[in-house]
């Protein structure tokens, strides 16, 4: 109780221990708040005027960077944010995930940073996707986060364009404390520096996920498709893994043998083209019902032809098919169709359809070169 009053020396008698007015005096003492915090933060007005805040969300945000005493700071900040064209909206985002945005010196952090994306190839609208997507890269280091994983990210991909094409695809997820790790254990795995870089393009996500789940499925890609690591096809069967449950797999599976396939036609088809298992099961059915029901061919033949499955079964397979029949019928098709299936569109249409054009009744010209080329 004395240490209230040590800077006045003895209490006063009107507030003597047991007199009322000292424990009026204390009660007055423990209600009032102190008078500053009975003050709003100028901030709270600041961001309710300027990025429309709820008064709740504004106060939160004031809270966590109460000693700013102006606005100054904050509003280039915005500014910054809002020349790399994101709304404001987006901007309130960004605010609210990470409310020291507004601490950040523009010259000396955010710009430095955009710089070297910029440099990398990131446009001012790829720059709002990224950051839309992942607020991280904004309180990211420049100097001990971004650019060393540029820079292990070039010496994997090879190009600018195709780190800003792996970033692009999903957000910016290198600087995570797996990522390195996951690359390490991929080359230790006999995984080549271009199978890494097929995975980071494909699916980033993938490499930044937990070591032990990422081993786990190194394994599995050996043991349920009988891909080595060093196997061109390796990448794609991890990649195919990491997207499906063991319930999934096994229904995938299911559908093949629903076609009257056999343990060894389904992993001579995994073996090979190990992406096809990430197809919708209806989207495996419709395309083993018309090779196999409509056009009659053997599991063992599509099997070994598993790529016949990859491609779209409207906008490609079945087109081209009509195509096939009719100059197979008229003697000018002396290709398989699998090696039709497999040419590109411009030498299908080059090599096929322009070739033979007076061959073909126009309604057919038109709907192969439409849909082909559309």
């Amino acid at each position: 109780m004395h240490s209230i009053y040590r800077s006045h020396g003895r209490l006063p008698k009107h507030l003597l221990i047991n007199s009322p007015s000292f424990f009026l005096h204390l009660l007055h003492l423990s209600t009032t708040p102190p008078s500053t915090d009975l003050q709003p933060h100028f901030m709270v007005d600041y961001l309710i005027d300027s990025l429309k805040f709820s008064n709740p969300e504004a106060i939160s945000v004031s809270t966590k960077v109460r000693h700013l005493k102006s606005p100054q700071n904050p509003q280039s900040v915005i500014n910054f944010l809002r020349n790399y064209n994101l709304s404001e909206s987006e901007i309130k985002s960004v605010v609210l995930s990470h409310p020291n945005i507004l601490l950040r010196n523009v010259d000396k952090t955010l710009a430095p940073k955009f710089k070297v994306l910029t440099e990398l190839g990131f446009s001012s609208q790829d720059l709002a996707i990224v950051i839309k997507r992942d607020h991280n890269l904004l309180v990211r280091s420049l100097h001990t986060s971004i650019v060393p994983t540029i820079n292990l990210l070039m010496s994997i991909l090879g190009s600018k364009e195709k780190i800003v094409r792996a970033i692009k695809k999903s957000h910016w997820p290198f600087y995570g404390r797996f990522f390195r790790t996951n690359v390490v254990l991929l080359e230790r795995y006999g995984v080549s520096n271009k199978d890494i870089g097929r995975v980071i393009l494909r699916n980033p996500r993938l490499v930044t996920q937990s070591p032990v789940r990422l081993e786990s499925k190194l394994v599995e890609v050996e043991r349920e498709f009988g891909i080595m690591p060093s196997s061109l096809m390796f990448s794609y069967g991890l990649s195919a893994l990491c997207s499906l449950t063991s319930k999934n797999l096994r229904w995938k599976f299911d559908v093949f043998k629903g076609f009257g396939w056999c343990d060894s036609d389904v992993f001579t088809i995994v073996n090979s083209q190990p992406l096809c298992l990430t197809h919708s099961e209806e989207r495996l059915r419709k395309g083993l019902s018309f090779f196999m029901n409509e056009l009659g061919y053997a599991a063992s033949w599509l099997a070994a032809r598993g790529c016949l499955l990859m491609y779209s079964l409207e906008k490609r397979v079945k087109p081209r098919y009509k195509v096939y029949v009719v100059l197979k019928e008229k003697g000018l098709m002396a290709r398989e169709l699998h090696s039709l299936m497999c040419l590109s569109n411009d030498d299908f249409v080059k090599n096929v359809v322009e070739r033979y054009r007076e061959e073909m009744p126009d309604h057919l010209y038109d709907s192969s070169t439409k849909i082909i080329n559309g």
